[in-house]
């Protein structure tokens, strides 16, 4: 087993670019040149090969400026697990998705079609990353192709494997020991995230054409305007279906009801607006919650984290 010694050190953009070449990645800090010799984070990262072909790096750093990540090579099986921090993620061209805390993201890429991802400052990001190529995938029992359209699935960490990835950071096992205990938990990991269902863009890719694309102007209505009323009936119509007929076509084609979609739309609006100092009152109403208390109580289940956070930790 390799690791990285732990060494709390800032790194900066030529230290990002370098890890962009290891990892099949690049990196952006907005307003910084690779050149540039400024942090872009402080703190610890560590490597691990918890058994050949798997690898698991391991971040615990200060983000001191946002800095922007993009795939650009194939990956069969990739596991990111968030424990503390914030970040948003995107598929190709597909809507964002924020990770919260106690959030996992299984990802499959191929190099078309990669992953971007956006860490904001002044937060504390802890966050491991299991990497798995087709040999060890293979020796598992899983045969995911490289040649699979990218895909990717969010899943909610069991508390009992979270407890277990923070012990085993902060502990003191070396050598076989602490193999042992990171191969354990990463086969966990494996079992929880290594079937990845199919995309929005693989089951839309399935449906007429002319039904697609009625289904995505629905969504995009959605997406436009969160805070809107947007009753079902009205949504049918634009979709030319009966209401029946859209909430079973929307969930089959995106993976959500037609309403948790709309409720992610506002919630990624709130979240925009607190980040930009609106208060939490104010960014309720203005992303179409009518009471404030009921906002927070869908923050908080969707982020995990009450939205009044954002508001002391800027």
């Amino acid at each position: 087993m390799s690791s990285q010694r732990a060494q709390v050190r800032p790194h900066t953009p030529r230290d990002l670019h370098a890890y962009g070449r290891r990892y099949g990645l690049d990196y952006r800090v907005p307003g910084l040149s690779i050149q540039a010799e400024v942090p872009v984070v402080r703190g610890v990262v560590r490597e691990f090969s918890p058994r050949p072909g798997m690898q698991l790096v391991a971040s615990d750093v200060e983000v001191i400026h946002r800095y922007d990540s993009r795939s650009r090579v194939a990956s069969p099986l990739s596991i990111v697990v968030m424990l503390e921090g914030r970040a948003e993620v995107a598929l190709g061209d597909e809507p964002p998705l924020r990770l919260s805390p106690g959030m996992a993201l299984s990802v499959r890429l191929e190099r078309q079609r990669g992953l971007t991802a956006c860490q904001a400052a002044g937060q504390r990001l802890r966050a491991l990353t299991l990497g798995l190529d087709e040999t060890c995938l293979a020796r598992l029992g899983m045969r995911p192709s490289i040649a699979d359209a990218s895909r990717l699935q969010a899943w909610r960490l069991p508390e009992p494997l979270s407890q277990g990835l923070e012990q085993a950071l902060a502990g003191s096992l070396e050598g076989a020991a602490q193999r042992l205990l990171l191969e354990g938990l990463s086969l966990q990991l494996l079992a929880h995230g290594g079937g990845i269902d199919a995309s929005p863009a693989s089951r839309l890719a399935r449906l007429a054409p002319q039904e697609r694309r009625r289904l995505e102007r629905v969504r995009d209505a959605l997406r436009r305007d969160p805070a809107g009323e947007h009753r079902l009936a009205t949504l049918a119509e634009l979709a030319a279906m009966s209401p029946a007929s859209l909430r079973r076509k929307f969930q089959a084609a995106f993976g959500r009801s037609v309403f948790d979609y709309r409720r992610e739309c506002r919630l990624a609006l709130a979240h925009d607006y607190l980040e930009r100092r609106f208060s939490v009152q104010q960014a309720a109403h203005f992303s179409g919650y009518r009471h404030a208390s009921n906002f927070t109580t869908a923050f908080r289940r969707h982020f995990g984290y009450p939205p009044s956070s954002l508001l002391s930790a800027t």
